[in-house]
């Protein structure tokens, strides 16, 4: 089964019931499925051909979704975009994908002729401009490529991640049997669409199990998260360590924390994106004696591999064991797997690991070896399955639940006439999120300060990947072979 084919299913199974419900519309499941087929017929008028990328850059709104589907309809591959990103940014991953439509929101008019100055061929229309039209769904199979999804590596150049229809599907399901979800349920939904863990957990899971989704701008304002936890009698929500730790601290009256409890109908709540401090979990659970649950995944994997079971036993310094038909296993700098409750990197194998990166033979190598996935992170298993996140081998840097790899911003940075080295770090900061520090050895004789590397950076870089803090220093920790010994640099006390 294909996404355009299960979200059919579902607009037969049950065409009234609510699948959309954004500030005052209510879009019923046939609504969307009509909209998403009449917008598929309007990208092949376009001249959309099976297999060609369309790029999606807009803010959460109905629109987004239904873009997406109808992209998948009409037998293209969707390219969501971080909105976070600058022009220039933009226009890397629009020209690494091969994207020639873009499909974008009124807001970011601005940019756009910007991003076309860049992106040879490129055609963009803001979604109303697609005609609308009748025309039959592409006949595709499950193993066709969905989604490019862009994800950093250590080298700092985006690696387009390509997600099949199976991946997506077999991941949402396992979510939906893991989660217990039903078509009672009401998820809210406020993270940005663009984001693997956004779209799989708050809208594939949803559309998988036949649910509504409640669709918000963005967090902000939280009131009006709290607001509609409340007035939509929302029944589950996907957040980022930052949003629950918001909601640990927020301060409320003792007798309105009481009566939440009586009118929230939240029967879980869960965590991904970052690593959940435990304090967070206990302090949580005991405010709105809702559960909390932490999850684990990564893009590569579409994204969810393994959650703390609603059912089941849950371990609050853990991930949870993988979802249903996934494997695990942490192996050692020799390859070989190792014993329950030893440290090693954490392999992932099952009909949710993605094809490869687009483009990129030598990089998909390097991390699909036998059908396995090796993630990078650095974990223990216990005997009773249960993944424990330990470190991350590679370098990414995680702040409220977005992706900063250093390397890029590195890379950047060392252009400056005035640098001669830098490197950039993570430092946790308590809450489950980090601050970024970049530390920066200047050339002899040259002068430069924090203001001016941040003037250099300001819009040639999006502004979540800016470091929190810039230090100089006189020389860097390096290893016998010349490497920065960027464990030293962690140690540094905030």
């Amino acid at each position: 089964m294909t996404l355009g084919a299960l979200l059919s299913e579902r607009a037969k199974n049950n065409p009234e019931r609510i699948c959309i419900k954004f500030e005052d519309r209510k879009l019923s499941y046939s609504g969307i499925d009509n909209r998403v087929t009449l917008s598929a017929g309007g990208l092949k008028a376009l001249g959309l051909k099976p297999e060609e990328r369309v790029a999606i850059l807009m803010e959460n709104c109905p629109e987004y979704i239904i873009s997406y589907f109808a992209i998948l309809r009409a037998g293209g591959i969707a390219v969501p975009v971080n909105t976070f990103l600058t022009p220039r940014e933009i226009s890397y991953i629009l020209n690494d994908s091969g994207s020639e439509i873009l499909l974008y929101s009124e807001m970011y008019s601005p940019h756009i002729e910007k991003i076309k100055s860049n992106v040879h061929r490129l055609r963009a229309f803001v979604f109303d401009q697609v005609p609308q039209q009748e025309a039959e769904p592409y006949a595709g199979s499950d193993e066709d490529i969905a989604v490019l999804l862009y994800t950093s590596g250590t080298t700092g150049f985006p690696k387009g991640v390509m997600l099949s229809h199976k991946n997506l599907i077999s991941n949402a399901g396992a979510s939906v049997k893991t989660l217990l979800v039903s078509q009672r349920d009401r998820f809210l939904l406020f993270l940005p669409l663009f984001h693997s863990f956004t779209f799989t957990a708050c809208v594939l899971v949803p559309i998988y199990a036949g649910a509504s989704i409640i669709l918000l701008k963005s967090v902000k304002p939280f009131s009006l998260v709290i607001k509609s936890i409340i007035k939509e009698r929302i029944t589950l929500f996907g957040g980022i360590p930052t949003v629950y730790n918001i909601l640990c601290k927020k301060k409320v009256p003792f007798f309105i924390r009481h009566l939440l409890r009586f009118l929230i109908n939240v029967r879980a709540c869960i965590s991904g994106a970052a690593a959940l401090p435990e304090d967070t979990i206990y302090e949580f659970e005991k405010r709105f004696k809702v559960p909390l649950i932490e999850g684990y995944g990564l893009t590569e994997a579409s994204p969810i591999v393994a959650v703390n079971p609603l059912d089941g036993v849950r371990k609050p310094a853990s991930v949870g064991p993988p979802l249903p038909g996934i494997e695990v296993a942490v192996i050692g700098e020799d390859g070989k797997k190792k014993p329950a409750g030893e440290i090693g990197e954490l392999i992932v194998k099952g009909p949710n690991v993605m094809k490869g990166y687009f483009n990129k033979e030598e990089e998909t190598k390097a991390v699909l070896k036998n059908g396995w996935l090796y993630t990078g992170d650095m974990a223990k298993i216990d005997e009773d399955g249960y993944i424990y996140i330990v470190d991350r081998k590679k370098d990414v840097i995680i702040i409220d639940g977005m992706n900063i790899y250093p390397g890029e911003i590195e890379n950047f940075v060392m252009k400056h006439p005035s640098i001669e080295e830098c490197a950039m770090v993570g430092i946790p900061d308590g809450r489950g999120s980090e601050i970024s520090i970049l530390f920066i050895k200047k050339k002899d004789n040259t002068v430069v300060d924090e203001r001016e590397v941040n003037n250099y950076l300001k819009g040639q870089i999006a502004r979540f990947k800016i470091p929190k803090r810039i230090l100089f220093i006189e020389e860097f920790p390096k290893t016998a072979t010349g490497k920065i010994k960027k464990t030293e640099l962690r140690k540094w006390k905030l």
